[in-house]
Formats: C-alpha cells, structure tokens, sequence
C-alpha cells in the first residue's frame, strides 16, 4: 500500500526522541518503570522490522532481525518482561500514530493492523527462543538446547534497502586504565587519529550531559583561533564517528554522539552503551544498600575487578581528567577498605590482605588499609608481617607528609597484637 508506506515515512523524522518521553509519562503504570533507553531502543526495534516488510521482507527476515534483537537485549540484561513490554509498547504507539493519520484511508489500515500484528507475533516467538539460547551461551542458563517448533522458509536474493533506524551494535567502552572500545565483540584498534580518542574521553568524563563545542576547542587547542579550532574539531568528531560507526551513511546522525545546536554528549539514553564507569558505580552502591554481608561482598569484588587502573589512563595529563579521576580513585580506595573488612568479618584474611594492599598501591597514605592489613596478619597468626606492615605506616607518614599514625591506626594495631596473642 503506497499510501502506509508514505504516511509511515512521514512520522519517522525525529519520532523516538518525540514519543519516548511521552511513552514513559502517559502510558500505563508498569511502562512508566521501564528505562527510557530500553524503550527507546524498542521504538528503533518496532520501526526497523515494519521497515523490512515495507520492503517486501519474507518471514525468514523477519526471524533473523528478532534474532539480533533478543541477542543484543539479552547482552544488556534486559529482562524478557522488560523486553516483550517494551516491543509490544512500541507496536501500540505506532499504530495509534497511523491509525490517525490512516482514518480516511480504511484498505491502508486494515492492511497495515494485519501485518503488524504477524511481524510482532513471528518477532515475539522468534525472540523467545533467541533469548534462551543467548542466555545459555552468556552462561545463564542450563545446556538443554531451546526450541519454539517455528519453521522458517528461507527465500533467498532478497535485497533490503540501508536504513537509518536499524539497532546500532552495542558499544562497550573501557574508561578504566588504558582506553579501549568494542563494537559488538570486534575492538576497535586504529584510532586513526589522536583527537578522536581524546574527544570520547572528554565526552565519556561528561557522563552523557552536554558540553559545548567551544568548552572543547578551549581544552584541546586554546592557541588557535576560534575558526581554526571548530575545524580542528570537526575533523576530530568525523574521525570519532568514522571509527564507532565505519558503516554509517554519510549524511546520517550518529547513534552514539547526540548533537544539540552546538552541544554533545554520548547518547546512554538511547543507544546500547555501556561505560566500565557507570557500571562501577552502580555495583558500588548496590554493595551499599546490601542488606547482607555476603551480597556487598559480591557487589563490592565485582566493582574493584573493573577497576583496571586509573580513569583514562590514556589522558594522566589532561587537567580536564583529574578531577573524575580523583574521585574515582578515592572511590576505589575506600571501596576496596571496605570489602577487606567485609572479609575479615568472614574469616577471609588472605583476600582481605590483597585488597588492603590494592588500595594502598592506589593511596599509600591510606590507613584504613593499614588497620586491615594489621587485622589479616593477625588472623593468620604472622606477627612478623604484622609489625613489618605497622613500621611500614610509620614510615610512608613520616617520610612524606611528616605525620604520626593516627590514633585509630594504632589502636588497631593493639588490637591485632592481642589478637595475636589469644590464637
């Protein structure tokens, strides 16, 4: 039906950034808990399967796109609740948009109502057992293989045309240490140029809220004028860009960089990316609200395990870094005090002893780690280390900040020493 196929067209300039606010806010309840990037990216999901059959797509299309879908959502820890509701949502609010804009044409409608509901319900089916299957390789799930019963006739040679809204990779980004970035599984190893790396670690330190071309032509090339500078950094953003999205057509947005007049930012709230930072913060406070030792234990080794070395190892001289970078340590530092305590609660004092030293190798003026290394060598009943490791407090203060341990670290200290003396 030409007349869906152009009404479809219409809608498609700016839809998911219009309607996804609105999904979340006005539709029922149990959508409003959904985040608004996994709804986002079912409105790209619900647009790119119409598309298929727009093009005259075969059922065995269909099933290879829901495929990827299930996959990719799976990879995110979508839950299958979250990822049906966010499908069957997306499916709703562009058919509602048709059925307005459709309302004279009663054959488009009810051709469109029809194919809909068999593209979604072959995408619903299809995605379960593409789901269970990518469970299982993700180790989640039991070895039985899964099966749905669904045949799929194959017709080959079919051509579909490139399209803008189709799901872009997951994009996994390592900020810890050196710099590193995956598309998909596939790493990206030629930067081809050294401001492109430069520009995403300004934008990963941004966090996803906007920063201002001119902020950045005053961080990167203060010396230039104003003109030379914005194209220095078009040439940067272009090669940024060139190497996340090497397939992307020329003239389209890219799906990682949003660009407002002449801000940017990641878009974390509508594409699949996923920052080693982000992450870390968020087990860090899950370790926090942990009702049980043993569950903020688990949190806890997981965030530390992320920790790869300092943030944007890559930019230690980059004053625009140091200061997300302060932060992060101290958070790694007193995180890692933390769980070694934990541990020591447990009876685990060799763990305990490698995070207490983990985070003095981060802060060697850490006392905190001190008092748990005292604790840990009690516990193992080695007074020889355990006078080695207070003589070294002492030391590292005097040496280079002319101080004394404070009082607390020298009552752990005793308090090893008993320790050590009841065993």
């Amino acid at each position: 039906m030409q007349q869906v196929v152009r009404v479809f067209h219409q809608l498609l300039p700016d839809f998911v950034d219009h309607v996804s606010e609105q999904i979340v806010a006005n539709h029922v309840p149990v959508y409003a808990s959904l985040p608004q990037q996994h709804v986002k990216m079912a409105l790209y999901n619900a647009i790119h399967s119409i598309e298929i059959d727009l093009a005259q797509g075969t059922t065995s299309t269909y099933a290879d796109y829901w495929r990827e879908v299930a996959v990719q959502r799976a990879q995110q820890g979508i839950s299958p609740v979250h990822s049906m509701l966010v499908t069957h949502l997306s499916t709703n609010v562009m058919t509602q948009f048709l059925k307005q804009a459709l309302d004279r044409e009663p054959e488009a409608l009810a051709w469109w109502l029809e194919r809909t509901h068999t593209i979604i319900s072959l995408g619903m089916l299809v995605m379960t057992e593409a789901r269970i299957n990518a469970l299982q390789e993700l180790g989640q799930l039991g070895s039985e293989p899964a099966s749905s019963g669904i045949i799929i006739h194959e017709q080959p040679n079919l051509i579909l045309p490139p399209s803008r809204w189709q799901a872009p990779q997951v994009l996994h980004l390592q900020a810890f240490g050196q710099m590193r970035a995956w598309r998909g599984s596939s790493e990206v190893l030629n930067w081809g140029r050294k401001s492109a790396i430069a520009l995403l670690g300004i934008l990963i330190t941004q966090r996803g809220q906007w920063i201002q071309r001119e902020q950045i032509c005053d961080l990167f090339w203060p010396d230039l004028a104003p003109n030379q500078a914005e194209a220095q950094f078009k040439v940067a953003l272009n090669a940024l860009t060139a190497v996340l999205e090497p397939e992307r057509p020329t003239r389209q947005a890219s799906s990682y960089i949003q660009r407002r007049n002449t801000a940017y930012r990641l878009a974390f709230d509508t594409a699949p990316i996923q920052l080693d930072v982000l992450r870390f913060e968020q087990l860090l406070q899950r370790a926090n609200q942990a009702s049980k030792p043993p569950e903020a234990i688990n949190y806890y080794r997981q965030a530390l395990n992320l920790y790869a070395g300092d943030f944007l190892g890559d930019c230690l001289y980059s004053d625009w870094a140091n200061a997300v970078r302060e932060q992060l340590r101290n958070n790694f530092v007193q995180a890692a005090c933390q769980l070694a305590q934990l541990l020591l609660a447990e009876q685990q004092p060799n763990e305990a002893l490698d995070w207490a030293e983990a985070a003095l190798q981060a802060d060697p003026y850490q006392e905190s780690a001190y008092q748990a290394s005292f604790m840990a060598y009690a516990q193992l009943g080695n007074r020889v280390q355990l006078q080695r490791s207070y003589q070294r407090c002492q030391q590292v203060l005097e040496h280079d900040l002319g101080l004394a341990p404070m009082p607390a670290t020298k009552a752990s200290y005793q308090r090893a020493e008993q320790t050590l003396h009841q065993l």
